[in-house]
């Protein structure tokens, strides 16, 4: 696709920010560029948008923070040649572009999650306050079972496992662990629009509540993994 050729992505000429960054990914996409290759310059990005060159620029400087882009001195902008160094709220901003995530990605973000949750609820039985447990008793009162809730139970699972992280007190592990639940908003939505999987990980909560009330780490760790791990089959398998 030729550059010109390109569809033009919305962007607001008053916004500096998330807007312009994703018109600069998205045309990137369209054109077909890959690691390692020179991409426009902000005056070529700002013509084609129709914005001007310091909402470019900015837009940039944000996109080599998240290691997607590289200036190199007298040669221009550059994608990195890496991938794999391209930082996590790279890949969030993506997800939540829509835009298409590489399905190895997808997989090692599950086992990344996996690993990290399954010691945390360890320590969140060890360490829980009665206010945590509290908390997850309200999160687990707000399950319905109706299709209306389907609309709901992706913010209904990510608030369960955030108030899990919470009990470990460290908010260290907390922001490590949320990155991967931003990037899996759709995925997540996809998978509790069937009702059968909602109940059943509900199900799922009400015992994991109840190992981490009764402080048993070992039941606890053992119902998340097989927790994660069902979906970490059900997208290997679809």
């Amino acid at each position: 696709m030729k550059w010109e050729d390109a569809p033009m992505p919305d962007v607001d000429v008053q916004d500096s920010g998330s807007k312009t960054v994703n018109a600069i990914v998205t045309l990137i996409r369209q054109r077909g560029y890959g690691p390692g290759d020179r991409v426009p310059s902000e005056r070529e990005f700002a013509e084609r948008m129709g914005v001007n060159r310091a909402q470019v620029r900015e837009a940039m400087t944000m996109l080599e923070s998240m290691r997607y882009l590289e200036r190199r001195r007298g040669s221009g902008v550059f994608l990195c040649k890496e991938t794999d160094a391209t930082s996590l709220d790279a890949l969030v901003l993506f997800a939540q572009m829509g835009l298409p995530v590489d399905p190895t990605v997808n997989e090692q973000c599950i086992e990344v999650r996996r690993i990290i949750e399954v010691q945390a609820i360890k320590v969140a039985c060890q360490r829980r306050t009665e206010a945590d447990l509290a908390a997850l008793d309200q999160i687990i009162a707000s399950f319905r079972d109706d299709d209306d809730f389907a609309e709901d139970a992706s913010g209904y699972d990510y608030a369960f496992h955030l108030a899990i992280l919470k009990a470990t007190q460290n908010g260290i592990l907390v922001r490590v662990v949320n990155p991967f639940y931003l990037m899996s908003g759709n995925r997540r939505q996809v998978f509790f629009s069937d009702r059968a999987r909602r109940m059943t990980s509900h199900r799922q909560h009400e015992a994991m509540v109840a190992a981490i009330r009764a402080r048993d780490s070992e039941k606890a760790e053992a119902l998340l993994a097989a927790h994660i791990g069902r979906v970490e089959q059900h997208f290997k398998v679809v």
